[in-house]
């Protein structure tokens, strides 16, 4: 205690007191403030030292004290240093490496509530674990050190991830090139702030990646908000969420056709279908793969005309019993037959009759001529009577004209097509697709009527010239005519 000038030290142990005098007080007080007066001199261009219990330093100390409990992965607050990056994840892992080191005799002792609450931490782990690693996957995209070594950005996270699979390595790629567009932004704040999935955002990255082609950016958005919402709600069971990826496919395909109007009067044809046009693969293991067709409407009919064909019709056994193949069986080796026809025989023209296409048209009751929208008569599909005048150049169809009420008219013709002999001229003559500038061999070309047979032209090979199905697509779409003098084929553009 202290008493006037005299202070002493605690505990009546102490022999004596040690006195201070007031002149020695104010000699202290002297030295402090020379001391800090030199502290403000050397401080250039900064704030003045405040002395000890003024309201500067205290404001001081609580930065200090504020900087100290930030945390360190806040990036409002530090900052994403490397440093910080290397060190957390260091320690992340540590502790990781420790919690998975326990065994189940010391699981055990982990009360029910405590186990239900590791399993959700374990699962929010996982989930922000792939947010980070999407967030570095982005800037090894953007620094394009996957191409840097010549992989693919799925073989390089393999590479550096071994036990990713294919699957994983894809999804990642998936959301990171959505990511790049102006409608990935929600899905990429999703996935970085650990509300969905990587599997999740993968699927509908794929659907969004696909369905872009055929979408104007504000439908894009659109559609990318709905998918990245239905991947965010933890309501909405992965089969679920395919079959929204699927409803978005249907929604944007399931348009009535016009009844009132010709889709001939468009130049060009719908281009959706066209733009989801696709083939995928699927290892399955044991030998098996599993290939994905999504096909046009005026494709699947010449597909159909395969699997309905006589390729695809049961075959007795030679003892006279039934064919021991199912249909999905028939359909399979008639397809295989008609690839490896192609592939035996890559230089020789079509020596039997093509896909059997069955299609019907309305006719106009003034003119006769056919009009509207034409329909695959087994499979229901539509498309544009231009498409079915280009299947009338390369594939066994017969149409079927219709009068008002849908009776028929006028049953068209089958042999209509080149024959073998005419197919050869051709390939002497035109050598190869004769569409400007397209190289194309001509043994890999259609022959093409002039004037479409559906409009009374002649299988004539003064009015066939050869065309390689991408320009034949195009002559029909376009409506455009060509004139042949001599061995030269001259097309009015």
């Amino acid at each position: 205690m202290g008493v006037g000038t005299e202070f002493f030290d605690p505990g009546d142990w102490l022999l004596g007191p040690s006195p201070v005098g007031e002149a020695e007080v104010a000699a202290a007080e002297a030295v402090a403030a020379e001391q800090l007066a030199t502290l403000n001199g050397q401080v250039e261009g900064g704030d003045p030292v405040e002395a000890t219990g003024s309201p500067g330093a205290e404001a001081a100390w609580a930065d200090i004290v504020a900087s100290l409990a930030a945390d360190p992965l806040d990036p409002d607050g530090l900052g994403w240093a490397p440093e910080v990056l290397s060190a957390s994840l260091s320690s992340a892992t540590t502790a990781l490496d420790v919690a998975a080191g326990l065994g189940d005799a010391d699981l055990t002792r982990v009360l029910d509530e405590g186990l239900r609450e590791a399993v959700d931490q374990a699962a929010r782990v996982r989930v922000r674990g792939e947010g980070l690693l999407y967030a570095l996957v982005v800037q090894v995209h953007a620094r394009g050190l996957h191409t840097a070594v010549g992989l693919s950005l799925v073989d390089w996270v393999r590479a550096r991830c071994p036990r990713t699979t294919i699957a994983e390595a894809s999804a990642l790629k998936h959301v990171v090139e959505a990511a790049a567009q102006h409608w990935g932004r929600p899905l990429d704040a999703a996935v970085r702030e650990g509300r969905t999935s990587l599997y999740r955002a993968g699927r509908i990255a794929k659907a969004m990646l696909r369905l872009v082609r055929a979408l104007d950016p504000d439908q894009a958005q659109a559609y990318a908000r709905i998918a990245t919402d239905a991947a965010c709600d933890a309501n909405i069971s992965d089969a679920d969420l395919g079959r929204v990826c699927t409803r978005l496919l249907t929604d944007l395909l399931d348009e009535a056709p016009d009844q009132g109007k010709d889709p001939d009067d468009h130049d060009r044809p719908d281009p959706a279908p066209q733009a989801l046009r696709s083939l995928t693969r699927h290892p399955l293991g044991e030998g098996m793969t599993r290939y994905v067709l999504d096909a046009p409407d005026a494709d699947a009919a010449m597909i159909e005309g395969i699997m309905n064909g006589p390729l695809a019709a049961p075959v007795p056994c030679p003892e006279g019993g039934k064919d021991p193949r199912d249909a999905d069986q028939r359909t399979y080796d008639a397809l295989k037959t008609v690839l490896s026809r192609g592939l035996a025989n890559p230089g020789a023209p079509a020596t039997s009759a093509r896909a059997s296409v069955i299609i019907t048209l309305k006719a106009d009751p003034r003119t006769g001529e056919p009009t509207g929208t034409a329909q695959a008569a087994t499979a229901g599909t539509r498309f544009t009577s231009k498409a079915a005048g280009r299947y009338a150049c390369i594939g066994d169809l017969t149409p079927v004209v219709l009068g008002e009420m849908g009776e028929p008219l006028d049953l068209g013709r089958t042999r209509r097509l080149a024959s073998p002999g005419q197919f050869k001229a051709l390939l002497v003559r035109d050598k190869t697709c004769t569409y400007p500038g397209c190289t194309v061999p001509g043994a890999w070309c259609e022959a093409h009527h002039l004037i479409w047979w559906c409009r009374a032209g002649d299988t004539d090979i003064l009015v066939l010239v050869l065309l390689c199905p991408r320009h034949h697509t195009t002559v029909h779409d376009k409506d455009l005519m060509a004139t042949v003098v001599g061995d030269v084929v001259t097309w009015h553009l």
